[in-house]
């Protein structure tokens, strides 16, 4: 799995950089509104993130301790079946010395898969929370009774950056789209070998240790590509509701450029 997502990194790297640079410079701030429920309302959000983000990596650095250290932990035997990796010994090697070198592989492999799924959580949700922050801006684009241009200059920004956000979500799909396919196809076969264990192994310990490691690929896989990914759906969703419920219809000279914005969110 850290092989597949060293890969995954490597050749899609220009367009996660292209995907991070536009998220700085083209995604909304939230300190340019003084709406408070909508702030708080933000606020919760991120604070959720960084709830979620916080738990997944300590699930899984707890995860890979117990894989690294809890075999040798439970006997306390110099063999191979303890080591992190299991290889050959030399004789003129001590069992620890090799034992503290396969850390680095593995310190290696756990950050590059907390990484990408780390990656992919943040650019879900901070895309869901630029569209909450269209939608508030639909919601408000009449706030002026359309007495003035700015009821204008609110539809075209509003229009830009839906425009945008489309375009960025195409742009998120196209980069983890196929690896989301082949990663769904390991899960699966990865899950697959340890329901096929849990059911064939006689030690309680060893069918505790499968189980557990199937339930952390389902939190995996869901709190971080699953969840976010629908949250996004609903989301771009409810623009639609909102520009229809903005009371357009008593702002007639702005018909034409509303209809524009209609094409676009319908």
């Amino acid at each position: 799995m850290g092989t597949f997502y060293l890969i995954a990194l490597y050749i899609q790297r220009p367009k996660i950089a292209a995907l991070m640079s536009d998220m700085r410079k083209r995604f909304w701030s939230i300190e340019n509104y003084n709406c408070p429920s909508l702030r708080k309302e933000y606020l919760e959000e991120s604070h959720s993130l960084r709830t979620k983000c916080i738990s997944y990596v300590g699930i899984m650095l707890l995860c890979a301790t117990v894989f690294c250290y809890g075999r040798i932990i439970q006997d306390g035997e110099k063999n191979i079946d303890n080591m992190l990796f299991k290889s050959y010994i030399p004789e003129f090697v001590d069992f620890w010395i090799l034992f503290a070198w396969e850390h680095i592989p593995a310190s290696g492999l756990v950050v590059l898969e907390l990484s990408l799924d780390v990656i992919v959580l943040n650019m879900l949700t901070m895309t869901k929370l630029q569209f909450r922050l269209l939608r508030y801006e639909i919601e408000n684009m009449f706030c002026d009774n359309g007495h003035n241009s700015d009821s204008d200059l609110r539809i075209k920004r509003c229009s830009d950056h839906h425009t945008f956000l489309l375009e960025f979500r195409a742009m998120l799909n196209d980069t983890f789209s196929y690896l989301m396919l082949i990663y769904m196809g390991v899960i699966i076969l990865i899950l697959c070998i340890e329901m096929y264990l849990i059911m064939s192994l006689d030690s309680l310990a060893d069918v505790l240790g499968a189980a557990v490691y199937a339930a952390q690929m389902f939190f995996e896989f869901f709190i971080c590509y699953c969840c976010p990914a629908q949250d996004l759906k609903d989301e771009a969703e409810l623009l639609s509701q909102a520009l229809y419920f903005n009371d357009w219809h008593l702002h007639p000279s702005r018909y034409k450029n509303f209809a524009i914005l209609w094409e676009r969110v319908k």
